[in-house]
């Protein structure tokens, strides 16, 4: 059996790119943006889709700078050789040699794999013991090959496991029917680089943290920009919305998707004048109906279908007392309310309540 150690000279590292947050936050951007660019095609609803695009927009940007940041400094340390600070030195004894062909089976039940998988259990006794590993290359013809491998914290550790009895050697030469002849080698080294030890720098905390911290700041710039665009809709000349008189209640405004009021109250048997104004990108109608799924409330109690930035008239006269039912025929599901007539109520275009029916 041939023991070998080797020796080592000047070395060169390989410098390899450390793990990275950024590329997963561009990920998760790319997948709130195109959640939100769908929703927004086909709902047309700039209240959720609003904000979801300025998230997605916003982390997109941070995390691109971010990333190309990062990688600027990673080849700043590569250049000056201060790529990171070095692991500590760790020990390795390896041992392969050759199983006979025919004896993999046998060596893994009972023989000599199975020996040096039970011998764990006593290495862990051992001062500076670190780890184990044993790799077999089964062959379909001819010997398989097997690698022992023993790592140390401290080459006093590897030292004083050498001089006991129950070393990889011992084991493999009380199974030389099972080994080749002149296939074991033995080789200590120490470990220069340890892959074992490349860990991501961001737990999964942090990084739902950095996620969660880009999407909540996305959100609010978004929040802001719908706002803004809320507001601004509508203005400039030919057919735009004007400001809403103060306490009007049969002023009505539409947005992507709501109207502004659940309810709207008026007198018994009076005509009224509902103004529907369209804050939205969509379009738009209010419709009175004697029930929710009934039939049209009065003549003319069916509003017309109009553009964002427009607004419309409805009049009609109100019915007898009761609770009534209004929608948008192209939302009907999301702007809806309810039309109660009561004594007292306004009447005309949304003026002073009356004295009665």
């Amino acid at each position: 059996m041939d023991h070998q150690a080797n020796a080592h000279g000047d070395h060169h590292d390989v410098h390899l790119p450390d793990p990275s947050i950024w590329p997963l936050v561009v990920g998760v951007a790319a997948l709130f943006l195109g959640a939100a660019l769908i929703y927004w095609s086909r709902v047309d609803d700039q209240t959720f889709a609003g904000p979801l695009l300025g998230a997605a927009i916003v982390s997109t940007l941070i995390a691109v700078f971010g990333w190309a940041y990062e990688d600027g400094q990673m080849r700043k340390k590569a250049a000056m050789g201060g790529h990171g600070q070095a692991a500590p030195t760790r020990y390795t004894q390896v041992v392969t040699f050759a199983l006979a062909e025919g004896k993999l089976e046998q060596a893994r039940k009972s023989g000599i794999i199975h020996d040096l998988e039970s011998s764990d259990n006593q290495l862990r006794d051992l001062d500076g013991f670190q780890d184990l590993r044993i790799i077999v290359s089964p062959a379909a013809t001819g010997p398989s090959q097997v690698l022992v491998e023993t790592t140390w914290s401290d080459r006093e550790g590897l030292a004083t496991y050498e001089e006991t009895r129950q070393t990889m050697l011992d084991i493999i030469a009380r199974h030389t029917d099972e080994v080749v002849p002149g296939t074991v080698q033995v080789f200590d080294m120490e470990v220069i680089r340890d892959t074992k030890d490349v860990t991501f720098r961001f737990g999964t905390g942090a990084a739902f943290t950095v996620i969660a911290a880009l999407m909540l700041g996305g959100f609010m710039v978004g929040a802001g920009l719908n706002l803004f665009a809320s507001e601004s809709t509508g203005t400039g000349g030919g057919g735009a919305a004007t400001p809403a008189p103060v306490g009007d209640p049969f002023r009505v405004v539409a947005t992507d998707n709501k109207f502004d009021k659940k309810e709207i109250v008026a007198g018994p048997n009076a005509e009224i004048t509902i103004t529907l104004v369209n804050r939205g990108r969509a379009k738009h109608n209010i419709h009175f109906l004697d029930k929710k799924g009934g039939q049209t409330l009065a003549p003319g109690a069916e509003g017309a279908i109009i553009d964002g930035g427009m607004e419309t008239k409805v009049t009609f006269t109100t019915p007898g007392p009761g609770d009534y039912y209004f929608l948008c025929d192209l939302h009907p599901d999301q702007m809806n309310g309810t039309f109660k007539v009561v004594e007292g109520g306004p009447t005309g275009s949304g003026g002073a309540a009356s004295g009665g029916g």
